[in-house]
C-alpha cells in the first residue's frame, strides 16, 4: 500500500513535467513543419512560375521554327534556377517534376543547340554554293557581285532572304527573289550612268540570264542541306511535343497550384 501511496502522489509531479515538455516539442515540431511549409510555397511562387513562362515560350517558338528559324532559345530562368542551387530543393521536395526538368537539360537542351548550330552551318554552305555558282554562271559584267548577292538571299534577314522559303518549299517566291536580288544589285553598277544606259543595263539582264534555270540551280543545291534541318527539326519537336508538353510543364502547372 504504502508503495502505491507513493506512487500515486509522485505521479501529478512527474506529469507536471512530462506535459509541458512534450507540449513544447510538439509546438516545435508544429513551428518547424509551418516555416518549412512557408519556405517551399515562397520558394515556388518566386521561382517556378518564371520557368514555366520561359519554356512554354520557347517551346511555342519552337512549333514556329521553321517560320523564323533565326529565333535564338534563351533559357537564363533555368540556367539561374540551378545556379542558385534551386535544383536541390527541387530535388528534395518534387522529385518527379526534378526528373523531368533534369532529362529537359540533358536531352532536349543539347538538341535545341545542335539545331542551333546546324542552322549557323547551314546558311554558311548555302552561302558558299550559292556564290560559287553565281560566279560562274552569271554574265561577266554581273559576277563581281554574286557574293554580295548570295550574302542576301541567305544571310542576311532583308526582303530577299530566302531561308525560310527554302524550308517550307515556296520555291516560286524564292525564283521572285533571286530575280529581284540579281536584278536590283546588278543595276547598281550602272547607277552614274544615263537613263538610256541603265535601262540598256537592265534590259541586258533580262536577255543575258535565264532565271528559272539559274533559280532551279540554286534552289536543287540547297534541298540537301536544307532536308539536314528539316529532319533535326522534326526529330526535336517530337521529343518536345512527347517530354516538355505533356509532362514538364504540366507537372510545373500542378505544383504551381499545390507546392505541398
Amino acid at each position: 500500500m504504502n508503495g502505491e501511496w507513493i506512487f500515486l502522489q509522485i505521479v501529478p509531479w512527474i506529469l507536471a513535467l512530462v506535459i509541458p515538455y512534450i507540449a513544447y516539442r510538439l509546438g516545435l515540431r508544429s513551428q518547424k513543419i509551418q516555416v518549412l511549409r512557408e519556405y517551399i510555397i515562397g520558394t515556388v511562387k518566386d521561382e517556378y512560375p518564371l520557368l514555366f513562362s520561359e519554356i512554354r515560350r520557347n517551346s511555342e517558338y519552337l512549333d514556329k521554327y521553321l517560320k523564323d528559324l533565326d529565333y535564338h532559345f534563351p533559357f537564363p530562368e533555368l540556367g539561374n534556377f540551378f545556379n542558385k542551387g534551386r535544383g536541390k530543393f527541387m530535388e528534395k521536395h518534387h522529385n518527379d517534376l526534378f526528373l523531368k526538368i533534369d532529362f529537359f537539360q540533358k536531352e532536349v537542351l543539347p538538341k535545341i543547340k545542335e539545331l542551333d548550330l546546324l542552322r549557323t552551318k547551314t546558311k554558311e554552305k548555302i552561302f558558299d554554293y550559292w556564290s560559287k555558282y553565281l560566279t560562274s554562271s552569271l554574265p561577266k559584267e554581273m559576277a563581281d557581285e554574286s557574293e554580295r548577292i548570295a550574302q542576301d538571299l541567305i544571310k542576311n534577314r532583308g526582303s530577299y532572304y530566302v531561308l525560310p522559303d527554302l524550308l517550307n518549299e515556296r520555291y516560286a517566291g524564292i525564283r521572285e527573289k533571286i530575280e529581284v536580288c540579281i536584278m536590283n544589285t546588278t543595276s547598281q553598277m550602272y547607277r552614274e550612268r544615263s537613263e538610256s544606259q541603265l535601262a540598256y543595263a537592265l534590259r541586258r539582264q533580262s536577255e543575258t540570264v535565264n532565271f528559272d534555270e539559274l533559280s532551279t540551280s540554286l534552289i536543287e543545291k540547297a534541298k540537301p542541306e536544307i532536308a539536314k534541318v528539316i529532319e533535326a527539326y522534326k526529330e526535336l519537336k517530337e521529343l518536345n511535343d512527347k517530354e516538355v508538353k505533356e509532362k514538364l510543364l504540366p507537372l510545373l502547372q500542378k505544383y504551381i497550384s499545390n507546392p505541398i
